[in-house]
């Protein structure tokens, strides 16, 4: 009896479960067949694809569901920039794929050296590919991207987040970490003359000036800086000093111009109160002859 009552179970789960599944829709050929040869295929398509949810799971919903069995991966992830955007900027299947996962230490994976951050982020890739961390990094096997940026709480870089990944294969006396604090020297500069110039435009913006040209400088200038830190992936020192002095020099130029609209305007100022100045002194000259010519004569 017992033992009926298990086969009985049994086939209810069975049946359940059979019908789960079959309420999902197929995956093509292709996808079927990269599912069946990825780490989830051990979990099955209910452990996803949940009887609440639809066949396509909304991509809002994607890092929840992940993180139902990755919870560190998740409790990272939701620290980084691509989470802290509305909808995210980038979602788990984006790095990892969707049907076709499988471990990041394989060459067929998605994720694999991190190299899959280069779709999004095209220049950067880019520029990594003509510097020599490439070639070191693909005979070493080590993480491209992630190595540097991190890989689930991935932050804005700077400096300060990026010199620690440095001294990881770098010693602070090699002439490779040396060359990082040249550039970090080089950023400092051009970052202070942004801000400098960007404080005297907003004064000038807010008195009424027209900052128009000024302003159109100062984009050029973060245009420059943008550059700059592009081309610090390929780690060309000689290219990293033309966009950052570039950069610095419109910068400066952009504060200068600022500057001479304030002293103008300063100026203004002082020739409005000299004038007024002039007036009221005038008026109270007036004022006094007129009170002595019409005093009476004794």
């Amino acid at each position: 009896m017992i033992h009926l009552k298990y086969i009985l179970v049994s086939v209810f789960l069975s049946t359940a479960l059979t019908q789960s599944v079959c309420a999902l829709e197929p995956l093509p050929p292709e996808e079927n067949a990269a599912f069946l040869n990825s780490v989830h295929e051990i979990i099955g398509c209910e452990s996803c694809h949940l009887t609440d949810t639809p066949d396509h799971i909304p991509r809002k919903e994607i890092p929840q569901i992940c993180g139902d069995c990755h919870p560190n991966p998740i409790k990272d992830y939701q620290q980084s920039v691509h989470w802290n955007t509305s909808p995210p900027a980038a979602v788990c299947t984006d790095c990892h794929g969707s049907h076709n996962i499988t471990l990041v230490r394989r060459p067929d994976s998605k994720a694999y050296r991190s190299l899959v951050c280069g779709t999004c982020h095209i220049g950067p890739k880019e520029q990594f590919d003509r510097g020599p961390h490439r070639e070191a990094m693909e005979k070493t096997g080590a993480l491209a991207c992630a190595s540097c940026h991190s890989n689930h709480n991935v932050q804005r870089p700077t400096i300060a987040q990026i010199e620690p990944a440095c001294l990881q294969c770098h010693t602070q006396n090699s002439p490779a970490f040396q060359m990082g604090q040249h550039v970090e020297n080089l950023f400092t500069n051009v970052r202070d003359t942004l801000a400098l110039a960007s404080g005297h435009l907003a004064h000038a913006d807010s008195l009424g000036m027209n900052t128009r040209r000024p302003e159109e400088t100062l984009h050029e200038a973060r245009a420059g800086f943008t550059r700059a830190r592009l081309v610090w992936h390929s780690l060309n020192t000689t290219e990293i000093e033309t966009e950052t002095h570039a950069a610095a020099s419109l910068a400066q130029q952009a504060s200068e111009n600022a500057s001479d609209l304030l002293s103008s305007h300063h100026l203004r100022r002082l020739g409005l109160v000299l004038a007024w100045a002039v007036i009221l002194a005038n008026i109270l000259l007036l004022y006094l002859k007129k009170r002595r010519l019409e005093k009476p004569q004794n």
